[in-house]
């Protein structure tokens, strides 16, 4: 390979990985915006709403569970859709309706707020959180799963804005 070809490759990569960061940018002033908005409307601490995004999806819109039917930012369900985001439809309306960020963050965080009222003055927040994740059922019955809180936790620490 000659110097004008890794040149060539060399400058290529350097392009793509700006444009990565732009886009990562980007992004992240969207999905910030988004959070704080929700944060204030449901009296939640926008690093709280973060944890829980980064947690469920990356801060990917489109994440999809393929082992539940749990779509978009805040990992939801069609059931929290419905219940706390106003969606209605068949299930495959519900899921794709909550690819959009909006009603996404509008349902999950609806669903947290209704949690920390009902379960934070009792429990400390990395106990608490894993009720989002399991559903009130489960953590009612007994159910935990640490590594969740503990990793929106991480997340939470990591908000800045």
């Amino acid at each position: 390979m000659n110097l004008g070809v890794i040149l060539l490759v060399g400058v290529g990569v350097l392009a793509v990985a700006a444009m990565g960061t732009q886009a990562k940018a980007q992004a992240g002033g969207w999905l910030e915006t988004l959070i704080v908005k929700w944060g204030r409307l449901n009296r939640l601490d926008p690093a709280l709403i973060y944890g829980v995004v980064m947690t469920e999806s990356s801060g990917n819109p489109t994440a999809q569970n393929p082992s539940d039917p749990s779509s978009g930012l805040m990992g939801v369900m069609p059931l929290i859709g419905r219940a706390y985001g106003g969606l209605s439809g068949s299930d495959l309306d519900v899921l794709s309706a909550l690819l959009l960020p909006e009603n996404n963050l509008k349902a999950g965080t609806s669903f947290l707020a209704h949690l920390q009222k009902k379960y934070s003055a009792s429990l400390p927040l990395v106990t608490w959180v894993q009720s989002y994740n399991l559903g009130e059922t489960k953590f009612d019955a007994g159910q935990r799963n640490p590594p969740y809180g503990a990793k929106v936790a991480q997340f939470m620490g990591q908000w800045e804005v």
